[in-house]
Order: C-alpha cells, then structure tokens, then sequence
C-alpha cells in the first residue's frame, strides 16, 4: 500500500488468530500491530476451529469478523484503508502470496512464523521480520478464549 500523504511506502504487518470472545489479549495484540502499519488480520476459518478446545463454543466466523471490525471502529481504524481482514484455512493462511514486512506473534504461534518463512525463502519471497510479543495476565494467569469457553 502506498500512502500518498506520507509519500512513503507503509509498512505491512501480518497479525492472524481465531479472536474468538475478543479479550484484552486480543485487543493488546490488535493494538500492537497496528504501531507497524497497515494490518492484514489473518481469521481463522469455521473448519480451522473444528479441532481446537471447546470447539463448539467458538463463535462463527462473521460473529468473530464483525467484533473485531466494531473493536478496530472503535478505536478509529478503517477496513481498507488501514487492515483488512483475510479468512485463513491453513497455518500459513496468506502469508505466502502477500506482500508484507512484518509477522505478529505470541510465544504460541512463533514456531508457525519460522515455519512461514522457511516456506517464503523456497518460493524466493522475503522473510518476515517476527515480532513475538507476550501474554496478557490476569490474576488467574494468562487471558485465553479457551479459558472464556470452558
């Protein structure tokens, strides 16, 4: 993306999830990301939920979207203009066809962006520069959706 009133290139950052039950370690991730530029949210897809924990308890793919999209409003950002949200089937989801800079993760899906970038250097594509971040806590130790479905 290019942004004619900076007249340069804006950053891409990659951030996926399932996001479902949206949580302050959502939002914190969300937040984060958008500090690096423009935000292609990777959306894990009804089938990529079928074999997580408490998988019937996860919410559906729109109901998922559209909280992230009232989230995102809320704080100002426009779908289009600074993130888009890609549904994902797989581990790689988009990573290996768009353009992007930068990857987004936690210490539980750092192995995934390693696994994305040994893909994106066979198909001569540039890595990505990964940005692990950590978990939010509470009292009860770490925020997760899974916690909230139980």
């Amino acid at each position: 993306m290019y942004s004619i009133i900076q007249g340069i290139s804006m950053k891409k950052i990659i951030a996926s999830g399932t996001f479902d039950r949206l949580h302050e370690g959502h939002r914190f991730f969300l937040k984060t990301a958008f500090k690096y530029g423009y935000v292609l949210i990777g959306l894990t897809s009804d089938e990529m939920t079928k074999n997580k924990k408490y998988a019937d308890r996860i919410w559906g793919f729109e109901k998922r979207k559209n909280c992230i999209k009232k989230f995102l409003g809320s704080l100002g950002y426009k779908e289009g203009k600074d993130y888009e949200i890609i549904k994902i089937n797989d581990k790689y989801g988009f990573s290996l066809e768009k353009k992007a800079d930068y990857i987004l993760v936690t210490e539980e899906t750092y192995e995934n962006a390693q696994d994305i970038n040994k893909e994106r250097k066979k198909l001569d594509l540039e890595e990505l520069k990964i940005i692990k971040i950590d978990f939010i806590t509470d009292r009860e130790g770490r925020i997760s959706s899974t916690k909230l479905r139980s």
